[in-house]
């Protein structure tokens, strides 16, 4: 069809369709990068807690039986999957200068790939027993932050509901499974050592709390098949509950055999495991939902083009359909032919439904958003107890969680707290 015979107003019209099916293409391109940030910090957490056990028995003169060899490949394995991620993002470099409203999202990948560059130092002195477990497992927990960092500002920056929901899912499933391997090393020492420390015992409530919040929130926005699959996790979830009570019972006085770390690091590796179904189903959900919105929106501008290029040949030497020549005759007073009438009301009609289609769009993104500006509010929480008390983001975010637990409130609210004492006024 050849444009310059539709009036402005018209081409404008499918120019607007044609920018929601760019931006939905791009979408699903992000979605595939969020998906492959599922996979490494997958690989990442199990290196961690491996990295932790190994640690935590090294530190206290129990025989590693081949830990350094399961632990060499978990990271051999993180490297694969750390190469693969890289490798999408050469890809999406190049049309980085295209890419509008991702501006955030690609300043998070940068900071993402910096702490990665870290990995190899950390690898060397964990196989050399040269950090502390704790320092080991802190380090470890900045580098995931940074890609966990990158599937919210992916969320953020999604334009469609229906793909927001899904991301908003697995962003939290995915904050609610990295709290679990911190919970799991925190265990892992603790047990490790015989008994809990009452800040340990704390730390333990606290991501056990904050995990059943982000459960909560993914259970909001999932799909029925990830949502039953994470049922039936929760059903063979009792062993790992009584450990947990085993732990906020032991003190210097009442300690527990030492062994029982590698149990509850068994326990609690293969919940995690189990998680990662989890997130596969999010991710197939996550790529039916852009296909069908990309396949939709498609037949939508191809039926706008075939009305439009009826109007372009009715048009043809002749005066515009009267929707743009009101001016030009009284409003009750028909085309010669009948026809201007039918097209008339087809093209107002086009334009009101794509008005209200956005108007949903906007009212839906903005239900969906609830938890995502949650989440911006104790990020920036965070930032303003590290510049005022000099804490790390780790430091901040456990005095946001003992506030929490303090009140018995939730960590937004607390959030919302800091910011209006911390905050600018």
């Amino acid at each position: 069809m050849v444009e310059r015979h539709i009036p402005p107003p018209l081409r404008f019209l499918l120019a607007a369709r044609r920018s929601e099916l760019h931006g939905l293409e791009s979408l699903a391109v992000t979605c595939e990068l969020a998906v492959h940030v599922s996979a490494l910090v997958h690989a990442l957490q199990k290196e961690r807690g491996y990295s932790n056990l190994t640690l935590c028995s090294a530190q206290n003169g129990v025989p590693q039986d081949g830990k350094a060899r399961t632990l060499s490949g978990l990271a051999q394995e993180s490297a694969r999957v750390e190469a693969d991620v890289r490798r999408f993002l050469d890809g999406l470099a190049a049309t980085a200068p295209h890419a509008g409203n991702k501006a955030r999202l690609l300043n998070c990948i940068a900071f993402a790939l910096f702490r990665l560059d870290e990995l190899p130092a950390l690898r060397r002195q964990v196989r050399d027993v040269s950090v502390p477990a704790d320092e080991a497992d802190a380090r470890y927990t900045q580098i995931i932050s940074s890609l966990l960092a990158v599937v919210f500002e992916a969320a953020d920056s999604a334009l469609d509901p229906g793909v927001t929901r899904l991301l908003v899912a697995l962003l939290n499933f995915m904050q609610g499974k990295e709290l679990s391997g911190q919970e799991r090393a925190t265990g892992v020492i603790g047990f490790t050592n015989g008994f809990f420390t009452d800040p340990q015992k704390a730390r333990m409530l606290g991501l056990a709390a904050h995990q059943a919040r982000s459960f909560d929130i993914y259970a909001q926005y999932a799909e029925d098949a990830a949502l039953q699959r994470w049922e039936s996790i929760q059903q063979q979830g009792q062993p790992v509950e009584r450990l947990r009570d085993m732990a906020q019972r032991t003190s210097a006085d009442q300690r527990v055999d030492g062994t029982l770390a590698e149990l509850w690091f068994e326990l609690c590796t293969a919940r995690i495991d189990a998680m990662r179904d989890v997130e596969s189903l999010l991710a197939q959900a996550l790529a039916r939902q852009c296909e069908r919105r990309i396949v939709e929106t498609r037949q939508e501008l191809d039926d706008r083009q075939l009305l439009l290029s009826r109007y372009a040949d009715h048009a043809s030497g002749r005066a515009p359909s009267m929707v743009f020549s009101v001016q030009s005759r009284p409003l009750d007073t028909p085309p010669a032919d009948g026809v201007g009438s039918v097209l008339e009301r087809s093209i107002l009609e086009m334009m009101r439904e794509q008005t209200l289609h956005m108007q949903r769009t906007d009212d839906a993104l903005n239900t969906v958003r609830v938890a995502l500006e949650e989440r911006k509010r104790i990020d920036r929480a965070k930032r303003l107890l590290i510049n005022q008390y000099g804490l790390t983001e780790q430091a901040a975010h456990e005095r946001l969680q003992r506030a929490a637990m303090d009140g018995g409130l939730s960590l937004a609210d607390v959030a919302r707290q800091v910011i209006g004492q911390l905050g600018p006024n």
